[in-house]
């Protein structure tokens, strides 16, 4: 005959066991400067898209300790809506092996929304508010906010009813730079 400590402690071991086997919810990756930026935009969902951006279009090439620190302006994966199907479909399902003619499609915008550096709100204040892109284009940076600021490509105006580039959150800082999340991606001429 089994005792009621038996049978209870026999329950308690299974909602255990239950429990150990039950996925957790993923932890989130420390913005404090110790893991790279593409580790770190990985690790983000809302940054699926600008990840495999830099990926597929070989930008990530120029991100590590060794290239040097950059800056990334990190559009969220809303952001994309409304560029061209076949840049989308290669953001939503990234091939293993890029041919260079999708490279080409995708480095445009990959370099229009990289800097050279790690510059922080006061390094672009510090700058007459103006960052060079690794397209060598000057983009205009007024802050709105401690963290926030609107982003515009000088000699490009935006299209009708296009709200302007806007950072929402500044300062996201990595091992190799620094990343400024936006709600759309700076688009090249």
């Amino acid at each position: 005959m089994i005792s009621r400590r038996h049978a209870l402690g026999a329950g308690s071991l299974a909602l255990l066991l239950a429990a150990c086997q039950t996925p957790s919810a993923p932890r989130a990756l420390p913005e404090d400067g110790t893991i790279d930026l593409l580790t770190l935009l990985r690790g983000k969902p809302e940054h699926r898209r600008f990840a495999a951006l830099l990926t597929v279009s070989g930008a990530n090439t120029r991100l590590g300790l060794r290239s040097g620190a950059v800056t990334l302006f990190a559009p969220v994966n809303e952001g994309f809506n409304g560029l061209p199907a076949p840049v989308l479909a290669l953001l939503d399902n990234p091939p293993s092996s890029p041919t260079e003619a999708q490279r080409a499609l995708l480095q445009p915008i990959a370099f229009a929304n990289a800097a050279f550096g790690l510059l922080r709100f006061a390094d672009i204040a510090a700058r007459r508010n103006t960052v060079v892109t690794w397209d060598r284009a000057r983009l205009a940076v007024q802050p709105t906010g401690s963290r926030t600021a609107t982003l515009a490509r000088e000699g490009v105006t935006l299209a009708a009813g296009r709200p302007p580039v806007a950072i929402t959150r500044g300062e996201v800082l990595a091992a190799d730079g620094v990343f400024h999340v936006t709600n759309a991606p700076v688009l090249p001429n």
